[in-house]
């Protein structure tokens, strides 16, 4: 009889946070403090990740990477200061990105690049050879650029592109309306996740894979696993080895966001944590059971917190704030 299992996966949830809290400002999480301070913490098995995320979201959202190289891609706005250039996501229009696509298409086409745009609205480049590696927009959001830009001959002549890139989109119409409207501009094409299709992962333990990030929906794809976004989704139904990775409390902390962190965590505690517990301990909507549940707080370490469902009658173990947990690095009490 196969185990059923769940991993939640979801770094950032106890920091590092850039500063200390102010008392109150994060509420108590009920099912994510019982998880923490009654389930065992130590190693738990490893499992294949993503790495390229620019094929294997191509692969989630319904293309064929093929042979060639991909890259996801983003049209954002590059803000020159006294010092720096500091990086803006922007919120485009349906109208607005379709101009831009096939505007800056037939730019790329004559430097050996194709630009795709698929029907979830995210961006691709395809190449036949690397492009230089940059870390995810989110990752960068609101702060200067100057150390993550890439190096070598190959930068110089990705370099060159941009800057044609650049100049198509200074007086580009989309631009001008922005202006218009106060907005600011489409000035820059960022690029990042580059690699070639994957072989199928060996030793991938997740019959079902529930993910935010397209990277790891793609990455389920080519193992045979069941796949689906986060967006809209029910509480996860006990079943097969699942895994569910949560990006949110990461990206929130990488942009430096701490509001955005105590709502994410919030989000965490009511969609994954507090359902999963009552999966654990009373049983799901449909009657199920998980059998354990892996957490895991940290991104790219095997270690985690797994409860099971004698574990999670151990009341004498007491619910610490979450905040606490924070101050203590995660370590367990």
């Amino acid at each position: 009889m196969r185990t059923r299992r769940l991993r939640l996966q979801v770094p950032g949830l106890l920091g590092p946070l850039p500063g200390p809290l102010p008392p109150g400002v994060l509420a108590r999480q009920p099912s994510l403090e019982a998880w923490l301070a009654r389930g065992r913490r130590g190693p738990v098995r490893p499992a294949p990740a993503p790495t390229a995320a620019g094929p294997l979201g191509w692969l989630a959202d319904g293309g064929d990477p093929g042979a060639g190289y991909w890259s996801r891609a983003l049209p954002l706005h590059l803000r020159a200061e006294s010092s720096g250039v500091r990086l803006a996501t922007l919120s485009l229009g349906e109208a607005e990105a379709a101009h831009l696509e096939t505007d800056l298409a037939d730019l790329l086409a004559g430097r050996g690049l194709r630009l795709h745009r698929s029907s979830a609205g995210r961006w691709y480049l395809e190449s036949d050879v690397p492009l230089p590696e940059r870390p995810p927009p989110e990752q960068v959001e609101g702060r200067f650029i100057s150390g993550q830009l890439p190096r070598g001959r190959e930068a110089l002549a990705w370099a060159a592109v941009l800057s044609e890139i650049e100049m198509a989109l200074c007086d580009h119409p989309v631009n001008q309306a922005r202006a218009e409207r106060g907005e600011a501009p489409v000035n820059a094409l960022w690029a990042w996740g580059c690699g070639q299709r994957p072989q199928p992962p060996s030793g991938f333990p997740w019959r079902r894979v529930l993910s935010d990030d397209p990277a790891w929906r793609g990455l389920g794809i080519l193992a045979g696993a069941e796949v689906a976004d986060l967006a809209g989704t029910p509480p996860v139904a006990p079943g097969p080895a699942t895994l569910v990775a949560v990006h949110w409390a990461a990206n929130a902390l990488a942009a430096a966001d701490g509001t955005a962190w105590v709502d994410a965590v919030a989000a965490v505690e009511q969609a994954f944590a507090a359902p999963a517990l009552e999966a654990l301990t009373r049983g799901g909507p449909e009657g199920g059971r998980w059998d354990a549940l892996e957490m895991c707080p940290a991104s790219g370490e095997p270690t985690g917190f797994v409860l099971t469902r004698g574990a999670a009658r151990r009341l004498w173990r007491r619910r610490r704030p979450l905040q606490a947990w924070l101050a203590a690095g995660g370590a367990d009490a």
